[in-house]
């Protein structure tokens, strides 16, 4: 057990309209009796792509991760919305895996999608990791810094 005895609660919230229907996943545990009863957030990120679902979880700090469907990329890949200046991505797969990048990167940052792709230059991004996924799907972590 990762975290200990004790509880976990885990909701969502979104930082724009403070709605708990939408907006990011939080966890937080709780330490159970015995224990010192202090309670710890529990950084989280989960991506839903080709009927998978991908989660992380850290207790070092915030964490995006998203999984992607190439060919869904590949129909429907807008290069302005989604490339920095400078940066390019000539397959389907290199665009799929750049689009799941970015995301993840959005989502560490607590962002999401309300600030444009374009913003982020991966050459700058530090603990990126690309996960194993099914054949047809990408899948990138960004870690926590």
């Amino acid at each position: 057990m990762l975290l200990g005895p004790g509880e976990v609660a885990v909701g969502r919230l979104c930082a724009r309209c403070g709605s708990h229907q939408h907006g990011r996943p939080w966890a937080r545990h709780t330490a159970g009796e015995g224990e010192d009863g202090a309670s710890r957030e529990v950084h989280v990120s989960l991506s839903r792509g080709g009927g998978y679902v991908v989660t992380a979880a850290s207790l070092r700090g915030p964490l995006g991760v998203d999984v992607e469907v190439v060919q869904d990329v590949a129909r429907a890949w807008p290069e302005d919305l989604v490339l920095a200046p400078g940066e390019s991505a000539g397959s389907a797969r290199e665009r799929a895996r750049c689009w799941a990048a970015k995301e993840a990167v959005l989502k560490r940052r607590g962002t999401g999608l309300t600030l444009p792709m374009s913003t982020v230059v991966l050459r700058q991004q530090r603990a990126l990791v690309d996960l194993p996924a099914p054949d047809g799907l990408v899948a990138v972590l960004a870690g926590p810094l």
